[in-house]
């Protein structure tokens, strides 16, 4: 019989419960008691780990719904106990009997969707009571969306079965963190109410109007209907300066030291020889590597790791499993805890080391990290 131990990983992202519950807060004080929240819990909570966050925004009744992105998060969140509402932002026709059996709603994007989904449900004589559906139209975005000149053939398809209702309306704006495009949002936000307004006769009475994302919670509070979906600044994350000051952000990357090795001045470290000594002494190598998505690119000290309250650039190479980094003449101790981002070094500066934005780098982490609640 094999004997199975719990085994802790070297390499974790600590997420802070205080920092996500500041985080909701803040933005449900921006908004009025009647709108609700969507908390986007999609890719894994943007890397941190959904089952662990969507349980604690259901314990803590932070939001009145979760978003997710494909039907397996949604399945996974339910198989893990999660009762909210799940809303799916692209389900497909593949996987409608798993949004059904998992009362997961889905997002209609395009009106042959709303014909399979509506067709799906009478052939599966599940038309006892209609199925709640979110509709999304497409405002000037150009990525998912019933175009707004089809309005016609939607009025067609909705009179047609009453196998689904709407449970709500929503679009998405390109820029809603951008000052110089204003112009464009409001324009987007216009096009959005008068495609309602057409549609209003056809709707449920107690419809939701949705449009705004983190940035856009922020800068459009005239805007913000029934309810809004809180993404990056749920984790602390945003590209507004003024929005970043005001979060907390919620995870910190941490791994440990493995070896610490006594180098003279010259000798190469790691693949390609691509690190060399400056002078004599340290190096320690650290249990992380790219495939826990600590980049490569962070590698020959274009990166500062924290420890003990003190910064250590990275030396060579960022491996698979392990990056090295130059402690100068002072050793460490095996085991010793350092962070990667989160400490000293924000998460904002992480992502411009990166050449990227918070979204991507939180997501890089991989699975094999454990995601850890404290």
């Amino acid at each position: 019989m094999t004997k199975t131990t719990s085994v802790q990983s070297p390499t974790i992202i600590e997420i802070s419960r205080e920092a996500i519950i500041h985080n909701f807060h803040f933005f449900r004080h921006l908004l009025k008691d009647s709108t609700q929240i969507m908390a986007m819990i999609k890719a894994s909570a943007y890397g941190n780990g959904a089952i662990e966050i969507a349980k604690l925004i259901e314990e803590e009744k932070l939001a009145e719904y979760i978003g997710v992105a494909y039907v397996s998060e949604g399945v996974e969140l339910r198989a893990a106990g999660v009762e909210l509402p799940i809303m799916v932002i692209n389900p497909s026709r593949d996987n409608f009997k798993a949004v059904v059996e998992n009362c997961l709603e889905p997002e209609i994007h395009h009106l042959d969707q709303l014909l399979a989904f509506q067709t799906f449900l009478e052939e599966e004589n599940l038309t006892s009571s209609a199925y709640p559906v979110h509709l999304k139209v497409n405002t000037g975005m150009n990525r998912l969306g019933i175009d707004p000149l089809e309005i016609n053939e939607l009025i067609s398809a909705i009179e047609k079965s009453s196998a689904c209702s709407v449970k709500s309306l929503m679009t998405h704006l390109s820029a809603s963190g951008t000052a110089e495009e204003d112009e464009y949002s409001l324009r987007q936000l216009k096009i959005f109410e008068d495609f309602y307004r057409k549609l209003k006769d056809k709707l449920p009475e107690d419809v939701k109007l949705h449009a705004l994302n983190s940035n856009g919670i922020y800068r459009f509070k005239n805007h913000h209907y029934d309810l809004v979906r809180l993404g990056i600044g749920l984790y602390g994350a945003s590209a507004l300066d003024d929005l970043k000051e005001s979060l907390s952000p919620i995870c910190m990357f941490k791994t440990r030291i493995a070896q610490v090795l006594k180098l003279k001045k010259g000798e190469s470290i790691g693949y390609s020889r691509a690190g060399r000594m400056p002078e004599d002494g340290y190096i320690a190598t650290l249990s992380v590597g790219y495939a826990d998505g600590f980049s490569r690119s962070l590698g020959n000290g274009n990166w500062e790791v924290e420890i003990d309250g003190q910064l250590y650039p990275t030396i060579g190479n960022i491996c698979m499993d392990l990056s090295m980094i130059y402690l100068g003449n002072q050793p460490l101790e095996l085991g010793i805890e350092a962070i990667l981002f989160g400490g000293k070094k924000s998460i904002h500066e992480y992502s411009e080391a990166l050449g990227t934005i918070s979204y991507e780098a939180m997501c890089r982490i991989g699975e094999r990290v454990e995601r850890r609640m404290v």
